[in-house]
């Protein structure tokens, strides 16, 4: 199966957390308005990870701030 759309397994959308707080992180969808996973935000601490080729880019150093 070829991994061309920016989508997050299952398995492993079910086990990711933000690494800053261990809350919860959601899906925030492509600007273009498709199904791709864009990024996923933390609401707790307002970061948001970048989702890169459909591999979470889990790095706090890397994560942009939103603004709550």
């Amino acid at each position: 199966m070829s991994q061309s759309h920016q989508t997050i397994e299952p398995w492993l959308r079910g086990i990711i957390r933000c690494p800053q707080c261990k809350g919860e992180v959601a899906d925030v969808a492509a600007a273009d308005g498709g199904t791709d996973v864009a990024e996923l935000r933390c609401d707790t601490c307002h970061l948001a990870y970048p989702v890169e080729g459909g591999v979470p880019v889990l790095l706090v150093d890397l994560a942009r701030r939103t603004d709550g």
